[in-house]
């Protein structure tokens, strides 16, 4: 059998993945998928291909029967052109570290940590009774909502549950077991939580159901005063609304993981949003690393080795997205 490593992620990973395999299936490296003259003939040999992205148009992969995407989101992915009968996996392992982001940075923005530090290093004691400042937050006794209650979102609430905090989640499906959540409401049914909440937590997936799902009217909805923390994907919140929220104070706070601009090897460096966010004292903002961990490298790589080995064997898959 062979593996194509698509793509300059893919072609990054690969010497890793190949390091660990029990078995041994011949490779290639492909960093650019949009090399046509290489790409017909990789693909056309392909029984296994490890990449970020799959679009419409691609060459055919007569032989292909997995599609092991890197990263949890599938939204590089356009499912409809995978070929018919090929499995889509993903990579997990992420959760535990982004449910401490999303805790570390709750706690930060109620404290108000970045304000306190910087003043006094500063020489003042203005964030204290002693120079007569304004009391900041604490997590006792305030309402998380969390958007999206799967992996990342159970997590997260296991974290926030000791705080004492009163916790809401939304989800586009039915959910079992919710505790420690109070009340899951469907997705549909969003509009009714946000007003009760002190901080909402967006862990859901992109999907065309939840794109632009946090635009203005949404965010008028939310206390005033409230926090935002996003650790799922820019595009499910308005970029334009946030910011003038966020601009203006209707919002208190964000810590923003995800974003509407990455790097590409045209613009390696570029401003991760058309808006001046960096600007914003009100704002924690981190490039998309939430889960940017050595453990959270172990967990995927090793998930990323074994569906290959099984694939191979002829042994169940793990991490399963959908069977084209």
């Amino acid at each position: 059998m062979k593996v194509l490593f698509l793509g300059r992620f893919a072609g990054g990973h690969a010497p890793r993945i190949v390091a660990r395999l029990t078995t041994t299936p011949d490779t290639e490296i492909l960093a650019d998928d949009t090399d046509a003259a290489r790409l017909a003939p990789a693909l056309a040999e392909a029984d296994i291909v490890v990449g970020l992205a799959w679009r419409a148009g691609f060459p055919p992969a007569p032989r292909l029967r997995l599609l092991q995407c890197i990263a949890t989101g599938v939204d590089l992915m356009d499912l409809a052109a995978v070929p018919r009968g090929v499995t889509v996996c993903n990579t997990l392992g992420h959760e535990k570290p982004i449910a401490e982001y999303v805790i570390m940075t709750m706690l930060t923005l109620t404290h108000r940590l970045f304000d306190s530090v910087l003043s006094f290093r500063a020489g003042s004691w203005e964030a204290s009774l002693q120079g007569g400042g304004t009391r900041h937050g604490e997590l006792l006794g305030q309402t998380v909502g969390i958007i999206g209650y799967g992996g990342i979102g159970r997590e997260v609430a296991r974290r926030a549950a000791p705080f004492g905090v009163r916790l809401l989640a939304a989800n586009r499906g039915p959910v079992g077991d919710a505790a420690p959540v109070e009340r899951i409401y469907p997705l549909a049914e969003l509009d009714r939580m946000l007003p009760e909440c002190d901080v909402v937590v967006i862990a859901c997936a992109l999907a065309p159901e939840t794109q632009g799902l946090i635009d203005a009217r949404r965010i008028a909805l939310m206390k005033p005063g409230a926090l935002l923390i996003n650790i799922a994907r820019g595009l499910i919140v308005d970029e334009a609304a946030l910011y003038a929220a966020l601009r203006d104070g209707r919002l208190g706070g964000a810590a923003i993981d995800v974003w509407w601009r990455y790097p590409t090897p045209a613009e390696p460096q570029p401003l991760p949003s058309r808006f001046a966010f960096h600007e914003l004292p009100n704002v924690l903002m981190t490039p998309h690393s939430s889960s940017f961990t050595e453990g959270t490298a172990e967990r995927r790589l090793g998930a990323m080795v074994g569906n290959i080995d099984a694939v191979i064997r002829g042994e169940k898959l793990i991490n399963v997205v959908t069977t084209t």
